[in-house]
């Protein structure tokens, strides 16, 4: 068990110097989307009429309170007047090469506007970052290393295997943040009605 995470972590460390130079980066796969310079950036603007900024704010504040463990150490900006708030955190996805999968961390900035009946969520800054063991440093890299076109596919044409994996995980943890954050922004963050308790 020992020798297969070994591996695992050594395979990690190869994938990063293969697929992650330190040469300047160039363009991302097309199945990802990019903001103007070029970096991964999942973005939206969602109406709902008739709610106003505070409220679309007080909600998304709920959502960093609800989702992630502490609130407190995940939000980096926290701007009432502007209804902004931005938050950096990460998920553990879970890339299996051989034997059981080994756990990576997915660190993201999710930023949460609100305006008048509308709001914008972003969720930008993505980066992959190992876990430290006897065998191997903890080391990271931007996603878009990972998912640079010259070295996300091989010369058939085809995706390398571990690419592909991490863009699948990378991919479905985004997709649930995004629901997670559409779901908390429909909800009332206050409530009309008395509680008797």
């Amino acid at each position: 068990m020992q020798i297969i995470k070994t591996m695992i972590q050594q395979y990690f460390g190869l994938f990063l110097a293969v697929c992650c130079p330190l040469a300047s980066i160039g363009q991302v796969i097309d199945e990802l989307p990019t903001d103007e310079t070029g970096n991964i950036n999942y973005n939206e603007v969602i109406t709902l009429d008739g709610v106003t900024s505070d409220e679309l704010y007080l909600r998304a504040k709920k959502f960093f309170v609800d989702t992630f463990k502490s609130a407190n150490d995940v939000i980096q900006m926290d701007d009432k007047d502007a209804s902004i708030i931005i938050g950096k955190g990460f998920n553990d996805i879970y890339i299996k090469i051989a034997g059981p999968p080994t756990a990576i961390q997915m660190w993201y900035s999710i930023k949460i506007q609100g305006r008048d009946g509308r709001y914008k969520y972003e969720i930008y800054d993505i980066s992959f970052k190992n876990y430290a063991s006897q065998y191997a440093p903890s080391s990271s890299s931007p996603a878009e290393q990972a998912f640079e076109k010259s070295t996300y596919y091989k010369k058939n044409g085809d995706a390398r295997g571990v690419s592909e994996k991490y863009k699948i995980e990378m991919t479905s943890t985004i997709n649930r943040l995004v629901e997670s954050i559409k779901a908390a922004m429909l909800k009332p963050a206050t409530t009309t009605t008395k509680d008797d308790w």
